[in-house]
């Protein structure tokens, strides 16, 4: 019995640690916890209601952006912009396709891999995009924001 008290104390002390360590960050847009794992390198840049977040992974450096841009600009048409200047400074992008009410591109440069969901409100539109060697380990992390508008930032 006093074996099975110490493990679940334990446990207790584990997860309080946890909850002690995670980071949450707030914007108008989302909020976001960040478990133990990741950072925030630096703070969020806000600016006539935009703003961008930069989170990285601390073991593998996986990297996940997010912006958020005050103009009524259409998801397809930030997309097809977007991939346009990736092209032009040499990263290979496939043709943005919907998903859900999102647009959604993959990339490629050197030995990184990356992948942008764009979405829109009709009065803001976001990119949010992860590279990294493992994209999975960014989705994981967007698993723990909450968006204000389900239109600009995809659920995962």
């Amino acid at each position: 019995m006093k074996k099975t008290l110490s493990l679940v104390l334990a446990a207790v002390l584990i997860m309080s640690a946890a909850v002690v360590f995670a980071t949450e960050v707030k914007t108008p847009h989302f909020t976001i916890t960040l478990p133990a794992d990741w950072i925030q390198p630096s703070e969020v840049i806000s600016q006539q209601g935009s703003s961008v977040a930069l989170f990285q992974n601390k073991s593998n450096g996986t990297a996940v952006t997010i912006t958020i841009v005050d103009a009524p600009m259409s998801a397809k048409d930030v997309a097809e912009q977007t991939t346009a200047n990736m092209k032009s400074g040499g990263m290979s992008p496939s043709t943005p396709k919907e998903e859900n009410g999102f647009y959604v591109s993959t990339f490629e440069q050197g030995s990184g891999k990356g992948i942008s969901y764009f979405g829109s409100n009709g009065k803001a539109f976001a990119v949010t995009t992860i590279v990294g060697s493992d994209v999975a380990v960014g989705k994981d992390l967007l698993k723990h924001l909450k968006a204000t508008d389900a239109k600009l930032i995809p659920s995962f």
